[in-house]
């Protein structure tokens, strides 16, 4: 019988899978889009500073202070994400994954005291994307991500950093979304 009740188990389970993978697929709708973006760019201006150039900067403070830079720092998707009952129960009305990208990154060796070189990818400390939940009327983010270990880089900044409105795309001048 245990036999039975672990595939029964093991079948639920995929097809939790199942709809989190069609929920995926569910178009975002255009009013969430663009909240999600503004909520983005709120959140990531508080960690990454967006350059006239183009580039983005950060420090990595949790084992130190590791500077990194990207070129391209992008929003690639939003995915809407299903919600669980118990989500529903905590007050969570919506939920979307928004993922990161870049054209390259590099970033500080204090070894070398120099710029290591650019790598077609983005950086392994640096989320690859954040989750946003609507609770309460507001956007919030998951606070154990990350992100949270990130601080503004150095250089010339695109936004004065005091939390005003991201350009009208949704997004801070120097981010763009995807490609």
């Amino acid at each position: 019988m245990s036999i039975v009740s672990a595939q029964g188990d093991a079948g639920k389970l995929l097809g939790k899978g199942l709809l989190q993978a069609v929920a995926g697929l569910t178009p975002v709708p255009e009013q969430d889009n663009a909240e999600v973006l503004n909520a983005t760019a709120l959140l990531l201006m508080k960690h990454v500073t967006f350059r006239p150039d183009g580039t983005a900067a950060s420090i990595f403070t949790l084992t130190g202070r590791q500077h990194v830079e990207w070129k391209g720092l992008v929003v690639k998707h939003i995915t809407k994400v299903s919600l669980t009952e118990a989500d529903r129960l905590n007050g969570i009305g919506k939920r979307y994954r928004v993922a990161f990208g870049c054209d390259a990154h590099r970033s500080w060796d204090s070894k070398k005291n120099a710029w290591g070189e650019w790598l077609p990818i983005g950086n392994v400390l640096f989320p690859s994307g954040i989750t946003l939940d609507w609770k309460g009327q507001k956007w919030t983010a998951d606070p154990s991500s990350r992100l949270n270990h990130f601080t503004p880089g150095p250089g010339p900044s695109i936004s004065d950093g005091k939390g005003q409105k991201p350009q009208a795309a949704g997004l801070p001048a120097g981010m763009t979304r995807g490609r």
